[in-house]
This record gives C-alpha cells, sequence and structure tokens, in this order.
C-alpha cells in the first residue's frame, strides 16, 4: 500500500513538473500583452486559425503516432518499428519545419532565401565570404576578424569555408546550371552584403549552405539514437529520436546554423558512452576530434567539453565499481590526454597549414562578443528560460522531476551544471535560445529515459500532448526571424507628401540614387525630432552597395559639431539600397534625439550615404538651393531646437 501511495505520489509530482508551467506559460504567450516578461521575441497573432490548426494538427498526429509506435515497445525494437520511427521523423519533423516557416512567410523558399541573405538574421550569407585563397583567409582570420561583417567576426572560419566549399562546388558545374540554381535566389540576393551582381557560384551557394544546415540538423537523429541505444536500449532511443522532431526550437530557426551544432552533442556523448563502457581509449580521442571540428566552426560549442566531462565522471561512477577505479587511473589519464588532444588536433593542424593562432582568434573573437551589452542578473535567469521554452517545458519538466537517478542521473547533471555555469559566467549574449541549441539533444534523452515507463499509462500521452501544445502555440505565435529585410515587390507604393521640402539632389558617381523630398520634425534640447528622406533609384542598373544613410544636425556649416546625428540603412535597415527598384519612391525615416544641452533655435542640417564596411562616403551631387559639402548635401531647410517647455 504504501509503495503504491508513492508512486502515485511520484506520478503527480512528475505530471505536475509538466502540466503546470507548461500551461502557464500558453496562457500568457496566448492572453498575456506583455512579452517583455516572457518571451524575448515577438508575437504575431495574424496567423490565420486554420493554418494554426494544421501546425497542431500535424504535431498531434506526429505526436499520437509516436506514442502508438512506441508504448507496448520492447527494449530492442522491431525491425517494422525502426522503420516507421524513421519515416515518422523524417516527414513528420519536415512538415512542422515547413509549416512554422510558413506561419511567417507567404512563400517558404523566399522566406528560406531571406532567412540566408539577411544581415540581420545570423543567417548563412552573414558568415559567408567567398574565398580564393585559402590558406591565406584562414591564416590571417584572427587579424582581419574584427573588420569583417558582425556575425563572421564573431565566429572561427569553418562557417565560412562551408559558404567558400559550395561556391567552389558550383564552379566545378557548367555555368548555366549554376545561372539556373542562382536565378531563384536574385531577387533575394539584396538583402544580403554582397554585391547583387555577385557571380552566379557565389549566388549558387546560398542552396548549399541552407541544405547543410537542414541536412546537420536533422541528422542529429542518428548519433541520437547511436547514444541512447548504448546508454539504454533501441525503446529509448526511438523515443528521444521521436522528442526531438517535436522540439519547437528545431522548427523555429530553420537556416540557422546553430541548429546543426547540436549535431556535435550526442556524437561527442556517444563516443564517451563507449569509452566507459568498452575501456578502449581511441574513443577519447575521436570525442576530442568531434569536438575540436564544432569549435572550429563555432565557438559556442565549447560548452561540450563541461557537458561530456560531467557525464563522463558520473558514467565513470555508475559503471566502474569503486575498488576498481583506482586501478584504471592509468587508463583514465591517458583517456583525459587523448581527448585533450584530439580536443586541439584540428587547430593544430590549421595552425601548422595556414599560421592562424587559435587563441588570438579566440580573444578577437571573444571581445567583440562581449562587446554585446547585456544586463547580468536579469539575463541569469532569462537565458535558460529562453533555452527552456525552445527545448520545450514539458521535456525539461520531466528531467528536473524524474532525472535524478539511473542512466538519467549523468544527463540531467550534465544538463543543469553547464547551464548553470553558462548562466552565472554571463558569456552567452543575446538570443540564446537559438546559440543553445545543442542542448536540445540532452533534453529528449534525458526525457526519453523516463517517458517509457509511462508509455502505457496516460502521463505519458499527456506529456505529449502538453509538447504539441506547446510547440503549436509557439511556432504558429512567435516570431524571431521577422526582422530581416522587405522583399522589393512587398514595398508599398509611395507619394511624396505636398507638405515636403523638394530638392534635386544624387549619390554615388553614376547619379544612380535620388533625393527628392524630405520633411523635419522639430524637438525640444533632451527630446527626439525626425527626418523623413525621399529617396528614389533612377539607373536602370541595380545599386551594388548596401549604403548606410547619416543625418547630421550640425552647430555650424563646418559639420564640426553636432547636436543630433542618425546612421542607419534605410526604412529602419529593412529595406537596403541594393534592393530598391527603378522609379521606386522609399520613404526613410530617421529619429534625430537631440542632446540635452543644445540652445534653441535653427541648425544645418547635412544628409549622405556611406559604405558600411569602409565607411567610405558616396559622391554627393546638388542642385540649389540644396548645396554639396564634404561628400553630403546641406540641406535647404534647418532644423529648429524649440525652446525646452518648463
Amino acid at each position: 500500500m504504501f509503495s503504491r501511495a508513492r508512486s502515485a505520489l511520484g506520478i503527480l509530482g512528475a505530471s505536475s513538473a509538466v502540466a503546470v508551467p507548461t500551461l502557464a506559460y500558453v496562457g500568457m504567450l496566448l492572453f498575456y500583452p506583455n512579452r517583455d516578461v516572457l518571451v524575448l521575441w515577438e508575437r504575431d497573432f495574424s496567423t490565420p486559425p486554420l493554418f494554426a490548426l494544421a501546425i497542431g494538427g500535424v504535431a498531434a498526429l506526429y505526436a499520437f503516432l509516436l506514442w502508438w509506435l512506441l508504448r507496448n515497445a520492447s527494449p530492442v525494437l522491431s525491425p517494422a518499428r525502426k522503420y516507421g520511427m524513421a519515416v515518422l521523423f523524417l516527414i513528420g519533423s519536415a512538415a512542422l519545419q515547413v509549416l512554422v516557416t510558413l506561419a511567417a512567410e507567404s512563400d517558404v523558399v523566399a522566406g528560406l532565401a531571406r532567412r540566408t541573405f539577411g544581415w540581420d538574421t545570423g543567417g548563412y550569407w552573414t558568415v559567408g565570404a567567398f574565398v580564393e585563397d585559402v590558406r591565406d583567409f584562414v591564416g590571417r582570420y584572427a587579424e582581419r576578424a574584427p573588420s569583417y561583417p558582425v556575425h563572421q567576426m564573431r565566429h572561427p572560419p569553418g562557417l565560412s569555408l562551408i559558404f567558400t566549399a559550395g561556391a567552389w562546388l558550383f564552379r566545378l558545374l557548367p555555368p548555366e546550371w549554376s545561372e539556373v540554381a542562382a536565378s531563384p535566389l536574385r531577387a533575394h540576393s539584396c538583402h544580403s552584403l554582397r554585391s547583387v551582381a555577385s557571380p552566379a557560384p557565389i549566388v549558387a551557394a546560398a542552396w548549399f549552405g541552407s541544405a547543410v544546415e537542414i541536412m546537420s540538423a536533422m541528422l542529429v537523429a542518428v548519433p541520437l539514437f547511436a547514444w541512447l541505444r548504448r546508454l539504454q536500449d533501441e525503446r529509448a532511443a526511438a523515443w528521444a529520436v521521436g522528442l526531438y522532431g517535436l522540439t519547437p526550437g528545431l522548427s523555429l530557426w530553420v537556416s540557422q546554423f546553430d541548429r546543426g551544432v547540436a549535431l556535435a552533442t550526442p556524437v561527442v556523448l556517444y563516443l564517451v558512452e563507449r569509452l566507459i563502457r568498452e575501456q578502449k581509449l581511441r574513443f577519447a580521442w575521436w570525442a576530442g576530434v568531434a569536438f575540436s571540428l564544432a569549435t572550429f566552426v563555432t565557438f559556442g560549442a565549447v560548452p561540450i567539453a563541461l557537458i561530456a566531462l560531467v557525464y563522463a565522471v558520473v558514467r565513470l561512477f555508475q559503471h566502474v565499481q569503486r575498488s576498481q577505479l583506482l586501478a584504471l587511473r592509468t587508463r583514465i589519464v591517458a583517456a583525459v590526454i587523448l581527448s585533450a588532444l584530439g580536443a586541439a588536433s584540428v587547430w593544430v593542424a590549421v595552425w601548422a597549414w595556414s599560421g592562424l593562432d587559435p587563441f588570438a582568434l579566440f580573444r578577437v573573437v571573444f571581445e567583440s562578443h562581449l562587446g554585446i551589452e547585456f544586463p547580468y542578473w536579469p539575463f541569469v535567469f532569462w537565458h535558460p528560460w529562453d533555452h527552456v521554452t525552445m527545448a520545450g517545458i514539458p521535456l525539461v519538466g520531466l528531467i528536473l522531476a524524474r532525472g535524478w537517478r539511473g542512466t538519467a542521473l549523468p544527463i540531467t547533471l550534465a544538463y543543469w551544471l553547464t547551464l548553470a555555469v553558462l548562466s552565472l559566467a554571463h558569456v552567452a549574449r543575446a538570443e540564446t535560445g537559438r546559440v543553445w541549441l545543442y542542448f536540445n539533444p540532452m533534453v529528449v534523452a534525458g526525457a526519453a529515459l523516463i517517458l517509457p515507463a509511462f508509455a502505457s499509462r496516460g502521463v505519458a500521452l499527456g506529456a505529449l500532448a502538453l509538447l504539441v501544445l506547446h510547440t503549436a502555440t509557439q511556432g504558429t505565435l512567435l516570431r524571431p526571424l521577422l526582422s530581416f529585410s522587405i522583399p522589393p515587390q512587398e514595398y508599398p507604393y509611395i507619394e511624396i507628401p505636398s507638405e515636403a521640402t523638394r530638392v534635386d539632389a544624387r549619390f554615388t558617381a553614376t547619379g544612380a540614387i535620388a533625393l527628392r523630398a524630405y520633411t523635419l520634425t522639430p524637438a525640444p534640447a533632451g527630446g527626439e525630432g525626425s527626418i523623413t528622406l525621399y529617396w528614389e533609384r533612377v539607373s536602370d542598373a541595380p545599386i551594388d552597395t548596401a549604403y548606410k544613410a547619416f543625418i547630421h544636425v550640425a552647430t555650424d556649416d563646418r559639420d564640426q559639431e553636432r547636436v543630433a546625428q542618425h546612421d542607419e540603412m534605410p526604412v529602419r535597415s529593412r529595406y537596403p539600397t541594393t534592393c530598391w527598384l527603378k522609379g521606386q519612391v522609399v520613404a526613410d525615416v530617421h529619429p534625430l534625439p537631440i542632446r540635452h544641452d543644445a540652445v534653441p533655435g535653427e541648425y544645418p542640417v547635412f544628409v549622405g550615404l556611406y559604405e558600411p564596411a569602409s565607411g567610405k562616403r558616396a559622391p554627393a551631387f546638388a542642385s540649389p538651393p540644396a548645396r554639396e559639402r564634404y561628400a553630403s548635401i546641406l540641406l535647404p531647410t534647418r532644423f529648429v531646437v524649440m525652446p525646452s517647455e518648463r
């Protein structure tokens, strides 16, 4: 009687740990107006109800088939169950990725292209740099990294070399094949930092990068299954693969290489598990090599070392009797040395071949990353929470409630300890729900070791139902990648208002960009005014540089001191000059925060364009009453700083 009551209480506790936070989160996601205390990402309630039902329906069908296939499964799966699980994962997870992308994008191919090209999405081309001399590029990467685009300067050269491999691949194909592949991407390449006139192999390489990312994310299932089969059995391994396909992060972050980094986690842990069980030192070496490859792609993979260390220590105490540990001390030391040598292997090889100093590169990249200003204490809690919402609250709840025993223990300890260290160290900045996706295989692995015990009860089916609710709601509402640029065909038709001041000014050496008009909104000292610029592309050829506009409200005509200034790509960086269509008027609003010590009066306004990478200003030409000054245009109207209201 006592054991039955204890079992019932255990089930109740596990159910509460899964249900209460999930239902609270989903309820707040749907109804709580202030997202800033809930999620880091925008919410969009405009998704049609039928489309939201389609996402929920596919997720529910996937979860039900997963439960049906595995509810009465034996520890060793039949071939039919294995094939069924493989088909379910491939079709079901792919369908969810497509549907969630379609929730944000009416055209899924265009959506993936914009995620790939957009500099503000962390996509493929933001780390891409076509390289003619690979040895020189890698060897001088550390010294050149600070001048690279933002995402490239914060990563090792591995991602850029993936891009280069794609470009070289298309170079080997007949030119007409590359042009056919590049053609559908040309319309979207204006969102990149590349020239829209880039050669076809470079444009077409985006297909290669997207394919590598998606395949890497899906291939996580292979080492995940192999690892859990070694750790527990084939039934738990199948549960892990099935749950991985349902995690919110897998479908919300399509075309982001952080999903592919998750491949390293189960590979390393599979090798560590074989090392512990078989005590063959070659697995220590290969685990280090796998880790080294992952860090060559991104330094964000470095915490996998702590995951592997904690997991190995706990598994060693579980698998080897304490009396035997002393006798194994030599092999343990050898394993540590071999794994360390493996972890250095790729970097040593690259250093010997190209001269790249890995320590200098780490210092440069780390300093750039730590330059992102984020408050400390709020994000000690925000970052883990953001990760949990991408891994699946029901799965994390299961681990928290039931993951402190048996083979789930090393996963639980490695997961929570590494998560805590990362949060408290404050080395992870910005959107960790994306960059911590390498934790997701651990979350599904821990849950997969727990759920089989409840497979024939309502707990397992209830946990799956809650995961479906979480994933479907989050996939329908959250828009973590909505900051990418506006497609040229979707930019609205603009008429210059009658109250705007007309000017005749041109920019670039060929006069490709015209400034047709502007309006000024005054403000008092300490307040915020604005200027709206009405641009037009007048050239037949596309503009091949994504210029930044600058507005200087200067103290005098020499433009040496300013009371207000704003620099940004047009339309708040969402509609770069490379995307403009001929004859299209672009309304570009810039805020002008006024210095607190500005004296009321009228101030000259300078407007210009410059290349973001070099800072070089585009040539400027003007007809009176506007004037060209310092490769910018001095507007005929002055900005008014109004007296402050007392």
